[in-house]
């Protein structure tokens, strides 16, 4: 296992990413390490199409709560199924080592119960991108990450 690996808690706010944000760094002491609106995903050639109500929605943020990274955005994994308490929340793990998170993704899927939300492909944001569901009904995303060396 890589020295780069960790698993980060990622939650779904339901349009209330801003709001739980400002919430954690006011009573958690949270770091905000990153923060991407969907206007600036756009920017960076995203398909998304931007309107008033949704470009300054919160498309993906990272904050520090002690040693924890928490994952903040407003949609949930798979936006096809409609959001309720229990499917936004997901786990997401990450790594510097892309033969890593491409080991963890094709040993997942060959278990006939896991459910491929996102196959791990390329994207605008990571080399290796994938988000399944396990057999107890955790999202988890597999990420590759070279900001983590």
């Amino acid at each position: 296992m890589s020295s780069t690996l960790e698993i980060a808690i990622f939650l779904s706010m339901n349009g209330n990413a801003k709001e739980a944000i400002h919430f954690y760094k006011k009573h958690l002491n949270a770091e905000e390490l990153l923060l991407v609106t969907y206007q600036d995903l756009a920017t960076r050639g995203s398909s998304i199409q931007i309107t008033d109500e949704n470009k300054d929605r919160i498309s993906h943020s990272v904050l520090l709560i002690g040693r924890t990274k928490v994952m903040v955005a407003e949609d949930t994994m798979n936006t096809s199924e409609e959001y309720t308490i229990g499917n936004n929340t997901s786990l997401c793990i990450q790594s510097a080592d892309l033969e890593e998170i491409e080991h963890f993704y094709h040993s997942l899927v060959t278990d006939d119960r896991v459910k491929v939300i996102v196959p791990l492909s390329n994207n605008l944001f990571s080399k290796a991108y994938g988000i399944i569901e396990d057999p107890f009904g955790i999202q988890i995303q597999l990420m590759f990450d070279d900001r983590l060396q």
